[in-house]
């Protein structure tokens, strides 16, 4: 399993509308593409900065989805007023 990470910064008022946007538009597009195998999205309004974790399957469809998490975060970005501090890929590693 893999994960790719965004790491955003805002205002309060950005901050809350990423929410909305998360729940509304991102979580459902995520969920849709091939090979997703989960979403998370965390806040941390007393530091002002957010974090969308996705995971997905295989490295092969985080590969295949690159193009549409460009899309998504920069939709996000337009929308809400947040600004992009950073992007990860990460393989998860699974304890027993």
């Amino acid at each position: 399993m893999f994960a790719r990470t965004s790491e955003w910064t805002g205002s309060p008022e950005a901050l809350e509308n990423w929410c909305g946007h998360v729940a509304s538009t991102v979580k459902g597009f995520v969920q849709d593409l091939p090979g997703n195998a989960g979403a998370l999205f965390f806040i941390d309004r007393d530091a002002g900065t957010a974090l969308t974790v996705t995971l997905w399957d295989s490295e092969e469809t985080v590969a295949a989805t690159d193009r549409f998490a460009d899309q998504s975060r920069a939709s996000t970005v337009a929308a809400t007023g947040v600004a992009l501090v950073a992007q990860r890929g990460y393989e998860v590693v699974r304890g027993t």
